[in-house]
Order: structure tokens, then sequence, then C-alpha cells
């Protein structure tokens, strides 16, 4: 069941750091639970949650 692309932003949001914070066989209940949710490749969920960044939001300003 696909789902817009915002709710899956929403979804990889909400398990995001309960995945980088996961130990090994967590993590890999918690790629089977948001692929059959998302209806994503297993590499592409990973690349997502590896990637989502815990510090600002893109549309955040740059104070540098």
């Amino acid at each position: 069941m696909p789902r817009a692309l915002g709710a899956r932003r929403e979804i990889n949001a909400a398990v995001a750091e309960r995945y980088r914070v996961a130990g090994r066989a967590e993590k890999g209940r918690i790629l089977d639970e948001l692929c059959k949710v998302t209806d994503l490749h297993r590499k592409h969920a990973v690349r997502a949650l590896a990637n989502r960044r815990a510090a600002a939001p893109k549309d955040a300003p740059n104070n540098i």
C-alpha cells in the first residue's frame, strides 16, 4: 500500500531516533516494520534513516 511522500517523511522522522540508538537486531526489526508500512525497499529505508539528521530541519536558518 503506497503512502504519500509527506506521510513517509513523517514516519521516517518518527522512527529515525529509535533506529539510531538501537542495536543490530533491533535495527533489523525496525527496518522490517518500516518497509512493510511504507512500501520502501530495505536499502532505501536504511539510507533514509541513516541520512536523517537530528539537528535542524532544512528550512531552519543557518546561523554560521
